[in-house]
């Protein structure tokens, strides 16, 4: 019986992981692993955003830590409102923090991303939907979608620009196909 593990003048051994690691295939590899491991980070920044922008205290602080020290906010798009814009971390907490007394109920969920990683910078699209409670007794239903920018940050992935697209705000009883776009000053 031949041994198969035995190289023979017919036959050529099966690699080991370190005939595999050669410099140009490790750093491929390593490569690979960033893009991937960095998508996650990513990912998990967004639900960490979405986490603090239902939080009941803290909030401002909560969200302008996940953004790059000089961060974009601005609300864009057809039913974009300019005056919602933040830029910097002390103007993000200023806005979030009106956010609590303006909606005292949100919960916010993320889907679909689609993820683009540049080195240290990445592009990212997603879609979110978000139940809320507006003024108080106002039941509002919310979706659209981000557009944003990173930037890993001393090994850190945070939100360098997040552009959000405003599909419909809607009254939770009336839908968004009687009322396709409430203002909420």
């Amino acid at each position: 019986m031949t041994d198969l593990a035995t190289p023979t003048a017919t036959s050529t051994a099966t690699p080991t992981a370190t005939d595999l690691a050669t410099p140009t295939d490790l750093s491929a590899v390593l490569a690979r692993l960033d893009l991937l491991e960095s998508r996650e980070e990513i990912n998990a920044l967004m639900v960490s955003y979405m986490a603090a922008t239902d939080a009941h205290q803290d909030k401002g602080s909560k969200v302008a830590a996940l953004f790059t020290e000089d961060g974009r906010w601005q609300s864009v798009g057809p039913h974009g409102n300019p005056e919602w814009a933040a830029v910097g971390r002390p103007a993000l907490i200023t806005k979030f923090d009106r956010n609590v007394e303006r909606m005292p109920f949100s919960a916010h969920f993320v889907t679909n991303p689609a993820v683009e990683v540049s080195s240290d910078t990445a592009r990212g699209q997603f879609m979110y939907f978000q139940a809320c409670t507006y003024r108080g007794d106002q039941p509002l239903w919310i979706a659209g979608s981000y557009d944003n920018d990173f930037a890993r940050v001393d090994g850190r992935w945070l939100i360098a620009h997040m552009r959000v697209h405003n599909f419909f705000t809607t009254p939770f009883d009336q839908g968004w196909v009687a009322v396709p776009h409430l203002r909420t000053p």
